[in-house]
Formats: structure tokens, sequence, C-alpha cells
């Protein structure tokens, strides 16, 4: 009865502690599609077009090509998971404030200074939660479900951000403003999560006997050669990352730019737009119950490919198919639950667990490397493209005049009666012309098929190494053969 109860207990406090590890991104997934749900409040505010708008994504993702690995680095040998998760989320939370400053001040130049204090944080403390989902779930029966319930928790935050952070503003620049200090809020409310996961998880290294010095280096020496372990990661974890590659452009570059997509092709509402495009985030609840189907299955490769294969469908449908806008959408959420279920419990498998922040850093910088180049390449062959009038948000007028017939006698005074009616506009669209967008998701689809035959080369290949296409039973021992001398007694068998 008595190990009952400890068990009960010991489930109880490791979900526990998953509840705050699912917190503490809340707040950097919520800020991070504020421009995308402000777009057009954003552009007036600060009088910037669609290129300078696209900024403020651009000044988040470049610095992580490099910096966002280093965290994960800094993590496993520098300043360890509890200080660097503190670190990152300080740097959010500074990031959101300064934006938050710069719209009242209606500073751009500020507004990306704090982007990219934002990005300095953002992914490093992504990387943060995996490592400590890693951590906390390593080895157990269950461990593609937390993966699952994290991201799904966390992509949540960026659904909320689409529904309430347009409602805020309720079409009225002067409530932009507020709306992005909502962000700040949030990412106070992380941050306090991330105080009390630090806490729970001292108690957790108590209970499980970690080493406290096992994730610092002793020397500079130690640091270097330490760096030097990411040249010997297996082939098939450079393989998992270009897919990670190829999966995350077509999905979240396109939520970037898919509301003003869908007016243009569909002919819907801004409003509707915004819903539809926030799909893909809704449908990220979904991935914990496939995480637990996974955690009973194994072969999450097969998984994964499933998630590729939705993403050529959704794709396909919004290239070369003029069917119901929310069919495409479910498919591409669809596609979204399934990898997120899926992918990111194969690293654990590649790599031990000393490595984990830097596999997982390494992972999220070839994303936000490939994320940001191709995030600006999709703007420029829109803009390219595009062969509607270009509204210059600069300015207060959005509407171009109406062409005056040449004046004669015999409609001068038909022109003189109506010189009103004559000096009215015609309305510029603020988004790009349906050929434009056409052309980027031929694009998007050609990443999408590149995706799927990805995952088709990492199976062949495991038919020989059976790292990561294996029974769930067998990832787990595969884990245990990967950390030898971590012997030590779990807080749940």
């Amino acid at each position: 009865m008595s190990e009952t109860k400890s068990s009960f207990l010991g489930h109880a406090f490791r979900y526990f502690g998953l509840l705050f590890i699912c917190l503490i991104t809340l707040g950097s997934y919520y800020i991070y599609d504020i421009p995308a749900a402000l777009q057009s409040g954003i552009e007036t505010l600060y009088r910037v077009n669609n290129v300078k708008w696209n900024l403020l994504y651009s000044v988040y993702s470049f610095p992580n090509m490099i910096i966002v690995f280093f965290g994960g680095y800094f993590i496993d040998n520098v300043f360890g998971l509890k200080k660097g998760a503190i670190i990152f989320c300080c740097l959010v939370m500074a990031g959101q404030i300064i934006f938050s400053v710069s719209s009242n001040l209606k500073l751009f130049w500020l507004a990306l200074v704090g982007r990219t204090i934002f990005g300095l944080g953002g992914e490093s403390l992504s990387v943060a939660q995996s490592t400590f989902c890693a951590t906390w779930f390593k080895g157990r029966s269950d461990i593609n479900f937390a993966f699952a319930i994290t991201l799904a928790f966390s992509r949540i935050g960026s659904a909320i951000n689409f529904q309430i952070s347009p409602k805020i503003e309720n079409g009225e620049v002067s409530r932009v403003p507020t709306a992005i200090w909502v962000g700040a809020i949030v990412c106070g409310i992380s941050f306090a999560s991330c105080i009390i996961l630090v806490v729970l998880d001292v108690i957790r290294g108590k209970k499980d006997k970690d080493d406290p010095t096992s994730n610092t280096a002793s020397s500079f020496m130690d640091i270097i050669r330490s760096f030097k372990d990411i040249f010997h990661f297996p082939g098939t974890l450079w393989l998992i990352n270009l897919s990670v590659v190829l999966f995350y452009v077509p999905l979240f570059v396109f939520v970037s730019i898919c509301a003003d997509f869908f007016q243009s092709k569909y002919g819907i509402s801004s409003d509707l737009a915004t819903s539809i495009a926030s799909v893909p985030y809704y449908a990220a609840v979904s991935s914990p119950l496939i995480g637990f189907v996974v955690d009973r299955t194994g072969h999450n490769i097969i998984f994964t490919t499933f998630a590729s294969a939705l993403l050529v469908v959704a794709h396909g449908l919004f290239a070369f198919s003029d069917i119901n806008v929310w069919a495409g959408a479910i498919f591409l959420g669809g596609s979204y639950a399934f990898m997120a279920a899926s992918i990111w419990v194969t690293i654990p498998c590649l790599v031990p667990s000393k490595s984990l922040g830097s596999a997982y850093g390494l992972a999220f910088a070839c994303q936000n490397a490939a994320v940001a180049s191709f995030g600006l390449i999709i703007n420029a062959i829109i803009a390219h493209f595009n062969t509607n009038p270009v509204s210059d948000s600069s300015s207060s007028s959005s509407c171009e005049p109406t062409p005056h017939p040449t004046p004669t006698p015999s409609n001068h005074t038909l022109l003189s009666s109506t010189s009103h009616a004559d000096s009215s506009c015609v309305p510029i669209p603020k988004f790009a012309s349906a050929n434009a967008y056409h052309v980027a998701e031929l694009v998007f689809f050609g990443l999408s098929c590149l995706c799927f035959a990805v995952q088709i080369i990492i199976i062949l290949v495991d038919l020989k190494n059976r790292w990561v296409n294996i029974p769930s039973d067998k990832m787990k021992q595969r884990v245990k053969d990967l950390n030898p001398g971590d012997e030590k007694d779990p807080l749940i068998n």
C-alpha cells in the first residue's frame, strides 16, 4: 500500500513539474506572433511597409542561427540548466518590455532592439524547456506524452495571441500598445513559473541523486573538448535536423503570411483569416493524445513521415485547389500535431544526456537559420510577383485616386456637378495579388515534398542502425545504453 502511495505521489510530483515546464515558454510563444496578429496596426503605428515589418521576425531569427546553439551548449557546459533557464527567461521578458515601450514612443528602431533581445532568449529558452522535459522523463514510458503536452501547452499561447491581440486592438491603432503590453504581462507569468520550476528541479535532483557538477565544465579546455562533441553527432541526428528545417519552414513562415494569403485567394474577411491562421496552433492540443499512442507503439519516424505527408497535402490544397480554406488549415494543423508529438523525442536516442542541450540547440539553430532566410525569400518573392498597387503604410492614405476623364465641353458640366464623387479613391489592397502568393505556395509545396523524402531516407538508414524507428521498449533501452553510468534509481520507475 505504501509503495502504491509513493508511486502516486511520485507521478503527481512529476506532472506538477511538467505544468511549470509548459508555462516557462507560454510567454515567448504568445509574443512571437504579435507582429502577425497586429500587422496592419503595427505598420500604421510605426509608419513602416511590409518589408520593414518583416524585420520584426528577421531580427529575432537571424541571431538564433548561432546563438541558440550556444544557448544549448551553455546549458550543458557553462551555466547549467537551472541558471540558463532563468537567464533566457529574463531576456525574453526584457525584450518584450522594450518592444512595448517602443510602441508607446512609436520608435521602430527600439522595437527592433526589443525583438532582438527577445530572440537572444526565446529559442534558447525552448532548448532549456526541451532539456528539462528530457531530464524529468528520461527513459520513461511516457516521454512522448510529456513532450507533446509541453509543446501543445506552449502553442496554445500562440493561438491565444491570434485571438486576443486583434480583439484588444479592435481596429484602432491607438490600442496597439495595449495589446503589446499584454504580451509583457504573459512573459511575467512565464518568468514566475521558471522560478518555481527551478525550485522543483532542485527537489527532483535530490530525489534522483543528480550530480550537481555534472552539467558544467571545470576548465576552459573541458569547454573546448565538449564543443568538439557536436562533430561526433551521428548522421541520423543531422537528417533529423534537416527534416525539422524542411517541415517548420512551410509551417512557421507560411503562418506568418497566411492571413493575407487567405484574404487574397479566398476573399474572406481579415478577422476570419486571422482565426484560420491560428488553426495549426489549436491543433497542437491533440499532440498529447498522439504522444500517448507513440509512447505505446514507438516507431517515431513512421509518425513523422505521416506528418510530412499531411503537410504535402495541406500545401497541395493551398497551391493547386480552390477547395474550402478550412480543409488545408486542418491538414496543416494535423501535420503539426503529429510532428510535434514524435520528432523531438528521437534526440535523446541519438546523443547522451550530457550533450542534450547542445543537440537541441543545434536543431533549433538550424530551424531558425532556415526560417529567417526563407522569411526574407518568401517576402521577396511576393513583392516581386505582386501586381496589386502597393499601400504605403507611412501615409495616412490607403487608396489611389480614381482616374478622371479629360474634361471636354460635353462633359465639363457633369464633372463640375460631380466633382466630390470624382475626388473619391479606390482602396488599395493591404495584401499582395493572388498570383504572388501562388508562387510562394509552390515554394512551400516543394519544401514539403523534400521533407517527406528525407523522412523516407531516415527510415531506410535506420533499417541498419535501429536507433529511432523502433518499438518504444527498445527506444528506452537505447537511451540507457547511451548513458551507461546513469543507473541511479529514477524518481518513478
